[in-house]
C-alpha cells in the first residue's frame, strides 16, 4: 500500500526516514532503524578520524543487513577532516547512499556522481529543491518551518512548501517539519512526497541514547515550548524553549556577534548534554514535540506509523467510495 519511488530507490520496507541528529545517530540507533524497515543516516560528522568512521561503519554493517545512509554536513567549520576525505572512505567502505545538507553539494556532485553514490540532498527552500535536482541528486528532502534544527530564514510551513516542490520536481522528495505519526505520513504523500521525514518523534524512542530526563520533558512539553534561535547570525534554528535559548534570544537582541554567540550554541556543546542531562545547550526539536507523549521502541512506533497511515488511508477510502 505505501510502496513509492524513496522505499524503491532505497531499498526500505516503509516511507520514513528518521532525521539525521549529530551524536545521537550512531550506530546503535541508525541500525534500530533500519531493522524496523526505515531508512536512516550514519552521522560522519561526529568522528574526527578515519579510522573511527570506518570502525563505526563496520559496526553498523554488524547490526544490520538492511540499506542505511551516511550524512555528511556541508556547514562550513563543521567537519573534523575536509569533504573529499570523507567521500573517499565511503566509496572505499562501499556505501551506497549518501545524505547532504548545510550548503549547495554542487562542488562535489561530480565525485559523488563518479562514486555512483545514492545522492539525498536536504534543504529548507523551495529553490534549493529545484538546484539539487539541476545538480543531478537523485533525492531531496525539504523541509518546513515547524522542522527542529535548521528551518529557512523565509519560515514557510510545510503545507504551503510541500506542495510547491512537488510542483517544481521530478525526482522523489521527502518531505520534513511537523510530522509524527500516521496521519501525517498519509498527509505528507497526498501532497506529492514519496517519502516523510520524522526526527524529534524518534528522540522519545527506547534505542535513542538522550538522557531519560529530555524524554520526558518531550513527553510534558507544548508544541508552544519551541523557539527559533540564530536569526541574527542568518542560520535560523528551531530549538527546544529553556533558560538557554533565551539566552541567546538575548543576546541577539543585544547584537551578539557570531565569536560572542558560539560558546552558547556550540553543536558539540548540545551532542554532550544531550546524553549527560545538563541543559546548558540549545537543543533542537521540532513543534511536534506537543504531540509526543510516549517512548517505545523505534520498531512499536513504526508499526504504530504505519498502522495509523493505514486506517488513515482506509479512512479516506471509504469517504471517497460514499
Amino acid at each position: 500500500m505505501f510502496k513509492t519511488r524513496f522505499t524503491t530507490l532505497l531499498g526500505v520496507e516503509y516511507p520514513i526516514q528518521c532525521g539525521t541528529m549529530m551524536n545521537i545517530s550512531n550506530a546503535e540507533f541508525v541500525a534500530a532503524c533500519a531493522n524496523a524497515g526505515i531508512f536512516s543516516c550514519l552521522v560522519s560528522a561526529m568522528f574526527p578520524a578515519k579510522d573511527a568512521l570506518v570502525d563505526e561503519i563496520k559496526k553498523l554493517r554488524d547490526l544490520t543487513d538492511r540499506p542505511f545512509g551516511v550524512n555528511l554536513s556541508l556547514f562550513p567549520g563543521l567537519l573534523p577532516m575536509p569533504v573529499e576525505a570523507y567521500l573517499d572512505i565511503f566509496a572505499e567502505q562501499g556505501i551506497r547512499i549518501l545524505e547532504t545538507a548545510g550548503r549547495s553539494p554542487e562542488p562535489y556532485r561530480p565525485r559523488i556522481k563518479e562514486s555512483k553514490f545514492v545522492h539525498i540532498h536536504k534543504c529548507a527552500r523551495l529553490r534549493d529543491a529545484v538546484k539539487a535536482e539541476k545538480l543531478g541528486c537523485d533525492v531531496v528532502a525539504v523541509v518546513g518551518t515547524e522542522c527542529g534544527g535548521h528551518p529557512s530564514m523565509e519560515d514557510v510551513t510545510s503545507l504551503v512548501l510541500l506542495p510547491k516542490v512537488a510542483d517544481s520536481i521530478d525526482i522523489p522528495f521527502i518531505a520534513g517539519g511537523g510530522f509524527c505519526d500516521g496521519r501525517g505520513l498519509v498527509i505528507a504523500l497526498a501532497m506529492g512526497a514519496d517519502a516523510v521525514l520524522m526526527g524529534t518523534r524518534f528522540l522519545n524512542t527506547k534505542e535513542c541514547r538522550i538522557h531519560p530526563k529530555f524524554k520526558q520533558k518531550i513527553i510534558d512539553a507544548d508544541e508552544t515550548e519551541t523557539v527559533v534561535v540564530q536569526r541574527s547570525i542568518g542560520s535560523a534554528s528551531r530549538v527546544m524553549k529553556n533558560q538557554w535559548a533565551e539566552k541567546v534570544l538575548e543576546m541577539e537582541s543585544k547584537g551578539a556577534s557570531l565569536e560572542e554567540l558560539m560558546p552558547y550554541i556550540s553543536g558539540q556543546r548540545a551532542a554532550n548534554a544531550w546524553i549527560t542531562g545538563e541543559e546548558d545547550a540549545v537543543f533542537s526539536c521540532g513543534q511536534v514535540i506537543g504531540r509526543i507523549k510516549d517512548t517505545l521502541s523505534v520498531k512499536e512506533l513504526v508499526q504504530r506509523i504505519m498502522t495509523e497511515a493505514g486506517d488513515c488511508y482506509r479512512k479516506i477510502s471509504k469517504a471517497h467510495d460514499a
